[in-house]
C-alpha cells in the first residue's frame, strides 16, 4: 500500500493545481477552497476527493468542448472572413447552411430574423435535405422559434417529439418531424435579432458543443446581415435626389451604363430643363423654387414604371431613360398634362411648370453614355433656342 504521508503529498499537489485552475476559471471561490482546506483530515478524506474529482470532471468537460471548437476554428476563421465581404443577404444565408453542414448533422436549416416589439417573424432562408424553400412569414406564438426569442434560451429537443408543432415545416408532409433539434436565439447589444436552426431526422444528433458552435455562427451572421442592410440603406440614399425622391445623377450613369452594356435592344434618353426656375427663384426665392422642382419632378414619376425611370440630373435638369422603342410623344403629353392641372399658388397668382425636351436613342445617335447625353442635350438646346416649352427629336 502507500504510504499515508506520500498519499496525502500527491493530494496536497492535486488539490493545489485543481484549485490554482478552478479559481481562475471562476469554478470555486478562494474562500470555499481555504474552508475545504480546512477539513482536511482523514475523516473529511474520502469526501474531499469526491469534490475534486467532481471538479476534474467538470474541468475535462469543459476542455473537451475547447478542444472540439478549436479543430472546427480553421472553418470559423474561414466562415468570419466571407461575412466580412458579403453584401447579399441571399449569398450570406447560402454560405452559412454550407458552413454548418461542414460542422453538424444539418438535414433541415433555417433562419429566422426578427425585430424587437414585432408581431411576426421573417424566415428569408429553410432548406430541407437541399430544398430551399420559399420564406415565409410566422407570427410570434408558441411556436419554437418564439419561444427562443421570448426566453432567449436555446431550446435543444435531442429526440423525437411527434406531435409537437415546429415552426416550420420542412420536406414532405410524409416524410415526418425532424427528431434533433435545435433553435439558438442571436442576441446583439441585449436585443434578439433572430434564430438560427439546424435539425436532424437522427436522434441525439447534438451536443453541447454543437449549441455553442451554432451560437457563434449565428452571431457571425446576424452581424453580416445587419452590415449588409446599413449597406443597403446608405448605398440607396446615395441614389436617391433628397429633394423630389427621384433617382440622382450617379444612379443615372450607373443605370444607363449598366443597360449599354448589357442590351442590344433600343433604349430612348428624355433630357428635361425648365424653362423658369430662375425667374421663379429670382422673384419669389428658393422654398418656391424648390417646390417648383417637386412639381416637375411628380410630373415625371406620372410616366414612371417598370421600363420608364426619372432621374434629377442636377439643378433643374432631368433625365427620363426609356428602356423600349415606344412612343415618347405620349409620354411628353402626359407630362405637360400634369404640369398644366397642378400650377403653384402664391397669392393669387399662379405658376405653370414649362419645359424645354431633348430625345436621343440608342445605339441611332450615341453607344455610350457621354454620347446619348450629348445627342439629348443637343437637342434640348435646340428646344430651348426655339422659345422653349416645347420637344425637340434629335435626327
Amino acid at each position: 500500500m502507500v504510504n499515508y504521508d506520500v498519499r496525502n503529498a500527491a493530494l496536497e499537489i492535486v488539490y493545489e493545481s485543481l484549485k490554482r485552475i478552478s479559481t481562475e476559471h471562476g469554478r470555486e471561490s478562494k474562500e470555499d477552497y481555504s474552508t475545504i482546506k480546512n477539513q482536511w483530515n482523514e475523516n473529511h478524506r474520502d469526501k474531499l476527493m469526491e469534490h475534486i474529482f467532481s471538479q476534474l470532471d467538470e474541468i475535462q468537460d469543459q476542455m473537451e468542448r475547447l478542444n472540439w471548437l478549436n479543430s472546427h476554428y480553421r472553418i470559423l476563421h474561414n466562415f468570419a472572413q466571407i461575412c466580412s465581404k458579403t453584401l447579399s443577404e441571399e449569398i450570406l444565408f447560402k454560405e452559412t447552411y454550407q458552413m454548418v453542414s461542414q460542422v453538424m448533422p444539418t438535414d433541415s436549416f433555417y433562419i429566422a430574423t426578427y425585430n424587437e416589439g414585432d408581431s411576426e417573424i421573417q424566415v428569408p432562408f429553410m432548406i430541407d435535405r437541399g430544398k430551399k424553400y420559399p420564406s415565409v412569414t410566422i407570427g410570434l406564438g408558441e411556436n419554437h422559434t418564439s419561444q427562443a426569442i421570448k426566453t432567449r434560451e436555446i431550446i435543444h429537443h435531442k429526440e423525437s417529439r411527434m406531435g409537437d408543432e415546429y415552426d416550420v415545416y420542412l420536406g414532405d408532409e410524409d416524410a415526418g418531424l425532424t427528431s434533433s433539434c435545435l433553435f439558438v436565439p442571436v442576441i446583439i447589444d441585449n436585443q434578439v435579432k433572430g434564430v438560427i436552426s439546424a435539425q436532424s431526422y437522427a436522434e441525439f444528433a447534438y451536443r453541447k458543443e454543437h449549441e455553442e458552435l451554432l451560437q457563434i455562427i449565428g452571431t457571425q451572421v446576424f452581424s453580416s446581415i445587419d452590415s449588409i442592410r446599413l449597406y443597403e440603406h446608405i448605398y440607396k440614399i446615395s441614389q436617391l435626389d433628397e429633394l423630389t425622391d427621384l433617382k440622382n445623377y450617379r444612379a443615372f450613369h450607373e443605370d444607363l451604363s449598366s443597360l449599354i452594356s448589357q442590351s442590344n435592344q433600343i433604349i430612348q434618353l428624355i433630357m428635361l430643363d425648365s424653362d423658369s426656375l430662375k425667374r421663379v427663384n429670382d422673384r419669389f426665392g428658393h422654398d418656391i423654387g424648390d417646390r417648383y422642382l417637386k412639381v416637375l419632378a411628380d410630373g415625371i414619376k406620372t410616366i414612371c414604371d417598370k421600363n420608364i425611370e426619372g432621374y434629377r440630373y442636377a439643378g433643374d435638369e432631368f433625365m427620363v431613360i426609356v428602356k423600349s422603342a415606344q412612343k415618347i410623344m405620349p409620354l411628353y403629353e402626359k407630362i405637360k398634362e400634369y404640369y398644366e392641372h397642378h400650377p403653384i399658388t402664391i397669392g393669387s397668382e399662379q405658376i405653370y411648370v414649362s419645359i424645354s425636351t431633348g430625345v436621343s436613342e440608342y445605339p441611332k445617335h450615341g453607344n455610350t453614355v457621354d454620347l446619348l447625353k450629348k445627342s439629348a442635350d443637343t437637342a434640348l438646346y435646340t428646344a430651348k433656342k426655339q422659345g422653349g416649352n416645347q420637344i425637340v427629336f434629335t435626327t
